[in-house]
């Protein structure tokens, strides 16, 4: 019983085998069919692009969004922390604040 590893060498020869027989059309095709080939790739290939374009700025503006909402939030995490400091400071007993009885 011979154990195969990985069975990718199919799939390899497979798209091997649609290359070769996609140049093969292309070579055997008339000139017509090919420039209507050629030109609705250069087709997909702009539409592509544009798209790439598009996902890049919107991935872009996310970041930028994102971005200035950590810088907001630790901002306000940076002046409560300050706040809190400056306030147990100005404490009687040095910054030790009385155990509270209900609870919390």
């Amino acid at each position: 019983m011979s154990a195969r590893p990985h069975g990718g060498g199919f799939v390899v020869g497979l798209l091997i085998g649609a290359a070769i027989g996609a140049a093969a059309a292309m070579l055997l095709a008339d000139e017509e069919t090919r420039d209507a080939v050629i030109g609705r790739a250069r087709e997909a290939s702009n539409q592509a692009v544009d798209a790439t374009g598009d996902l890049r700025d919107r991935v872009g503006e996310a970041t930028a969004a994102w971005q200035s909402n950590a810088a907001d939030l630790y901002e306000r995490g940076r002046t409560i922390l300050e706040q809190a400091r400056s306030a147990g400071n100005n404490h009687p007993e040095g910054g030790q604040s009385e155990q509270r009885t209900d609870g919390a």
